[in-house]
């Protein structure tokens, strides 16, 4: 079936609007509306900055008098459930639109066809599927953790042209601005952002996104700890705002109780065989919690761990044009990282030019 160029315009356009909210909307999706009357836009809606209000809601309240015949373009099916939000079916409905496209249903149970349904039932015609793969990418977090009870996790690493992710004595990194600058824009489209207790020792870390006009949308701060080494004194918990959570395996009540007091979260995580934290029991936590989108930046130890848990969707693997020569380096978490791009688990998804560095996007090839 052909689809009329109009909607494909206009769901295209609802799809660019939801990405720009990504990260930001807790534990909802990044939704986008955009209202349209005679093919022109009227009106457009994003979800709001921690679920609220939703999409719907933002595009139908900034027209005073709605003309008749209005379609509206939404990427994730209208809830039709009262929650912190009204339903944005009934909404929808009471507000006279004739016509409802939707890109993807929403498997939420509390939705999950119900809201087609309902628009269907007080005679509003209903079109649904359109970009339905396009629109997962906005949504692949939120519905991720509805049907495999973890987020979305992807992860960013820099390295040398030879794989090496340890900068050169001396040097604090390994890539140029403009890749630092790519990495801070990840930074703002993920919930979290997670490092491993190494990274937090050597490089005392901000985590936050300081691109301007960006920083308000910094992520909330993830350490692996295993032994509940982080000091008090870093930068992390210095200049938290309670948007700090440490995973360990310490019952070190002491060091814990200063942390609570500092407004950190300590949370307990059982260790495995191999001395590592479980990580399905940390991405459980995650998902309870709410956090649709997961961003790992530590070294390449935590790195692999998640990838060769098949948990990874993507890796951002920025590069520079130079080696690194050290006769220690690589070291064997580094080469088990690079035995991705040799593997079939990931296939290249896009390669960036960033001046004399690259970027290379791996998309976990099943899904």
């Amino acid at each position: 079936m052909k689809i009329p160029y109009a909607d494909n315009f206009f769901m295209n356009y609802a799809i660019r609007l939801a990405s720009r909210n990504i990260g930001n909307t807790g534990k909802n999706p990044s939704v986008g509306c955009v209202l349209t009357s005679d093919n022109k836009i009227i009106s457009f809606g994003i979800t709001g900055n921690n679920g609220s209000p939703h999409a719907e809601y933002q595009a139908i309240k900034k027209v005073t008098n709605l003309p008749k015949n209005v379609t509206a373009y939404i990427t994730l099916e209208p809830c039709s459930h009262v929650g912190k939000n009204p339903s944005c079916a009934d909404l929808l409905i009471n507000s006279k639109i004739s016509r409802v496209v939707i890109a993807q249903l929403d498997p939420n149970p509390l939705v999950n066809g119900k809201g087609i349904k309902i628009l269907k039932e007080n005679g509003v015609k209903v079109d649904y599927g359109l970009l339905e793969k396009k629109a997962l990418v906005n949504n692949y977090g939120f519905i991720n953790n509805i049907k495999k009870k973890y987020p979305e996790v992807n992860v960013k690493i820099a390295s040398s042209k030879n794989g090496i992710t340890i900068p050169e004595d001396g040097k604090k990194w390994i890539t140029n601005n403009l890749s630092r600058s790519y990495g801070h824009i990840l930074r703002s489209n993920h919930d979290a952002i997670m490092v491993g207790i190494k990274t937090v020792l050597t490089d005392n870390p901000s985590l936050n996104c300081r691109l301007q006009g960006l920083e308000s949308r910094s992520p909330i701060k993830i350490v692996v700890d295993t032994n509940l080494q982080t000091p008090l004194s870093c930068k992390l918990v210095k200049n938290s705002n309670k948007d700090l959570i440490i995973f360990s395996n310490s019952l070190n009540k002491n060091k814990t109780l200063s942390f609570k007091n500092a407004g950190i979260d300590v949370i307990y995580i059982n260790k495995l065989k191999n001395g590592f934290l479980d990580i399905q029991e940390i991405l459980l936590y995650l998902n309870k919690k709410g956090i649709n989108r997961l961003l790992i930046e530590g070294g390449s130890t935590l790195a692999y761990s998640f990838i060769s848990g098949n948990f990874v969707n993507e890796v951002y693997w920025f590069s520079s044009k130079n080696n690194i020569i050290n006769s220690k380096l690589p070291n064997e978490s580094d080469e088990k990282l690079n035995s991705i791009k040799k593997s079939n688990i990931f296939i290249i998804k896009d390669c960036i030019n960033l001046r004399d560095n690259k970027l290379e996007i791996f998309k976990l090839e099943k899904d």
